[in-house]
Order: structure tokens, then sequence, then C-alpha cells
């Protein structure tokens, strides 16, 4: 049989059913395509700034976290850390699977990251419009605040990620507040609550408004579930007695909200800007955009870019409330879950159809602003994290039993990570058995101030800085130099002793003046074992 004897199907006869309705189809709006890009190039970005940084102190934290058993890590956390559990569980899991790597424990910051793309496009685009949307979605795509802290093994990112989707399901259920969306917002909120505490701010409001707005029983069913949530983390709050906070409150407001301001706008590049820039940038913005939005913006513009500020605001504004009752922990990152919905106001100013012109402007400087200030912090030293991979790789693996005095005390957990055979915990009275002392010294001048050091069932030591803390250029009594080098900002002296000593960590504190040129402000003490 030849294929002539096969009838042909006529043309206009009837449509597959696996085709669909397709005359009834519709093009993808050119909107979804940007954002589907934006998608991509977040994702890019992320992926490529990865792991170009070290560990910063409160990730050398989190590694050690996720290498403990599940129930070693849980009593960690409720001492140590200020934050709900549910990251610590999540990377714990996630490092069970992945290893604890910088690329892996920083990986779940990264997909939350990238995920507040889409969460951003869909957020404006059903409170505002498309148009509004796709600015929205690229101003989180290459906000260099949000880059930094998606390279960031912490729960800043993940916060950011959950309370952006409360913030979307809030909005689609304060629309059709039905079974399924007020369920969806009380999940993502009770999520978001279980990350940090500050998301408290946001998911409150929305709660309250949703009660309002909708007045049913499965609206006051959803509020009472993540109540409920909320009150389960209570015991973590009572836990935290304060440890490892109570520098935030030392620092002036009108500082930190300054910084949070540069911060949101150029991230670290802040350190580069006076207090006055970053209240007159704001403020600049800030005026910008409430013009376009009033004269430039439609009733709809109008009305979506007002509920998003009034919840964006709150999470600024009730923690700054909250400081002046005695509760001030007012900080950048901790007020991350106003991004998604102030990232909507400025998506609707850009998009008011009436100033278009004037909107693509502001977008298109904001963007450029961002770009830049990525390239700045990704590739200048002074602004990135220190970079403790790179002491630990040159004082490398030990021959001898060694102990560690780094100066920058406060940063220098890092080097505990990186370094092999290392206690996360030294105690200070424990005798080890020493041979050789590695000085790791600071560059960086740092001014002359009395720093008090208060070691458990010890009288506070004082230690004054002048000048840079540099290894000492001559040994002490029982020890010699045998080594004197340059890494980035540090340099390294190692001494090695003219026989092996028991010490302990309050011994060394005793004797770290005699291995400096001038003591640091403040130490971190620890020993390293030899590889067996």
């Amino acid at each position: 049989m030849s294929s002539t004897d096969y009838p042909a199907r006529r043309f206009g006869g009837p449509v597959p059913p696996w085709l669909g309705n397709a005359e009834n189809a519709r093009p993808i709006p050119a909107e979804v395509w940007i954002t589907g890009a934006l998608v991509v190039i977040a994702a890019v970005i992320r992926i490529v700034v990865l792991t170009n940084q070290s560990f910063w102190m409160d990730e050398a934290l989190t590694a050690y976290e996720a290498h403990l058993p599940f129930g070693a890590m849980i009593n960690t956390v409720i001492h140590v850390e200020t934050t709900p559990p549910l990251y610590f569980v999540l990377i714990w899991a996630w490092a069970h699977v992945f290893g604890t790597s910088e690329a892996a424990l920083r990986s779940v910051s990264m997909l939350a990251g990238v995920s507040l793309v889409p969460l951003a496009y869909l957020s404006a685009r059903d409170l505002v419009s498309p148009r509004a949307g796709a600015f929205a979605a690229a101003f989180v795509t290459f906000n260099p605040f949000l880059i930094w802290y998606s390279q960031e093994a912490r729960a800043y990112m993940l916060l950011a990620a959950l309370s952006a989707a409360s913030f979307f399901w809030f909005v689609r259920a304060r629309r059709e507040p039905t079974g399924r969306t007020l369920a969806w917002w009380a999940i993502w909120s009770s999520l978001a609550i279980a990350t940090h505490f500050f998301a408290g701010f946001l998911v409150a409001p929305e709660a309250l408004w949703l009660l309002w707005s909708a007045r049913t029983r499965l609206t006051a069913a959803a509020v009472v579930c993540v109540g409920a949530v909320q009150l389960a983390m209570l015991p973590f709050a009572v836990t935290d007695t304060g440890h490892g906070t109570g520098w935030i409150a030392q620092i002036s407001r009108k500082v930190r909200v300054s910084q949070a301001i540069s911060e949101w706008g150029v991230s670290i590049l802040y350190r580069r800007t006076t207090i006055a820039v970053g209240l007159l940038g704001g403020a600049v913005l800030l005026v910008a955009t409430v013009l376009l939005v009033v004269f430039g913006g439609d009733a709809r513009v109008r009305r979506g870019a007002a509920v998003a500020a009034v919840l964006g605001g709150a999470v600024w504004v009730l923690p700054l409330l909250a400081g002046l009752l005695g509760q001030d922990y007012f900080l950048s990152r901790n007020v991350i879950p106003a991004v998604l919905p102030l990232a909507v106001v400025l998506g609707a100013a850009c998009a008011a159809p009436r100033l278009r012109l004037l909107g693509g402007l502001l977008a298109v400087v904001l963007i450029g602003m961002f770009a830049y200030a990525t390239i700045q912090v990704q590739t200048s030293a002074y602004l990135q994290r220190p970079d403790w991979r790179s002491v630990a790789r040159a004082l490398g693996a030990p021959t001898v039993p060694r102990a560690i005095i780094a100066a920058n005390g406060f940063t220098a957990d890092s080097l505990k990570i990186y370094l092999p055979h290392v206690n996360w915990v030294q105690p200070q009275s424990q005798k080890v058995w020493v041979q050789e002392i590695d000085v790791v010294g600071d560059r960086k001048q740092i001014p002359l101030r009395p720093v008090r050091i208060v070691l458990p069932k010890q009288a506070p030591i004082w230690l004054r800085a002048s000048g840079a803390p540099t290894p000492a250029l001559i040994a002490p009594r029982g020890a010699r130099l045998v080594d004197r080098f340059v890494v980035r900002s540090w340099i390294i002296g190692r001494f090695m002793l003219d026989r092996p000593r028991r010490m302990t960590v309050r011994q060394l504190i005793a004797l770290a003046p005699e291995y400096f040129h001038r003591t640091p402000n403040a130490l971190l003490i620890f020993f390293q074992r030899v590889d067996r």
C-alpha cells in the first residue's frame, strides 16, 4: 500500500483534544516575558557571587549548628540564637543532604532571593497593574541589599521570601476571602513568624486588615491559626534575654534609620556615605514616589500603592515605636519583611499612566544605582565580609599542636570553621598542649580605646589599643619568631615555643600583649590539633 492510499485530514477539521481551544488562546503578555527573564537574571547574579566571599561570623555559627545532632542544634538555637527555629531546622536538614560548604549553606538564601522576583510581579500586578509588576520585579532583581543577603547563610532572605508570600496571599485574600486564599495566607504567614519575630510587624497589620474587610468565620479561623503559631514562638522570645542584640540600642536611632535607608539602596556601600546623605536620599525618593503616585496615577494605582505603603511602612514604624518603649531592635536587616510591599509602591510610582516618562526615568536611575552599588560591593575588598578563608589557607595545616590568637575577635569565629580539628567551644580553663602560637594581626588602624573583657569566674581584663594590632617583631621569652607574612589586611606572625607547654585560653589572654606590637581591642583564642 502506498502513502497515497491513506486519506488526508482536511484543513479546518476538528481540533485534537490535546490542543485545547486554540482559537481562544491569548498571547503571553510582554510583562510575563520580562519577569521570566528577570528570574533568570536574578538567579545568574546570585549564583555568580554566591561563594566569592568567605563566611561571616554569623554564618560560621550557622555552619557549626548544621554539624550538630538535631537535639543539640535545637538547644543551641534556643540559648544562642535570637530568632525562632524554622530557618535552622531547614538549614540543618539541607546541610545533611547537600553539605556545609559556602555554596550549599547559602543556596537556601539564594533560592529565597530568586523567589522574590515572581512574587513581586504577582503582588504588584494584582494590586496595581502588570506594568507595575514588571518594575517591582526589576527592583528586587538588581537591589544590592537583597543580593547581599541572598549570599548569606542566615535567616534574612528566607524571612523576606516568606513575608513576600504572606503579602501576596493577603492581596488575594483581601480581594477574594475564600477558604483557599485565607488558608494560603495563614500558611505563609505562620512560616514567616516561625522564621523571625519581625515578621509579626507585617503579619499583624495584615490580619487586622482582613478581619476588618472580611468579617467571616473563615477569616477569623485563619487569623486564629496564625495567632496560635505566634504564641508557640513566644518561648523562644522569653528564653532570649538579650544576648547578641544589646549592641543595637547602643547605636543612635537616627544613625540606624539613615544606614537602613542607604543600605536598602546601595547595600554595604553605605560605609562611604554620611548620615545626612542617607536621610536626604530617603526623603527625596519618598517625595518623588508620592508625587508620581498622586499626580500620575489613576484610582487603581493610588489605591494599590496605598495598601502596600501602609503595610510596608508598618514594618518600619512599629519597631521604631517599640524602641521608644524600651524594646529597640530596629535594624536594616530586621525590617526586611517590608522589602516587597515597598517594591510594589515603587513599581506603582514608575508605572503611573499619566507620568510614564518620569516614572521610567526614576526606574532607570534606581536600577542604575543598584547595578553600580552591586558591582562596587562585589569587587571591593573593603566592602566585603572579612576574608578569613584566605587567612585559614595561609595558616595551612598544623605540624605541631598550636594556639591561634586572632585580632578582630568579634568576627574571627569563621576561622574555626575553615581550620580542621578545631572545637567551636573553647573551655577557658582547660589545659592543652601547645608548641606553636600563630598570631593574626590586623593592619587597619584602630583608635585608642579601653576595652573591658570579662571571662567566667574571673575579674575583668582591660586592654588598650593604639594603632594597628600587628604581631610583635621580637619574640617573647621562651619563643622564637619563625615567620611573618601578609594576607590581605592581616599580618600573620608564627612563633615556635622552645618546648611544648600546657596552656589555657586565660593564660594566652594574659600573654597576648607580648605577642602583639599593639594589643587589639578584641581577641579570639583557640587551639588546633594535629591530624594524626
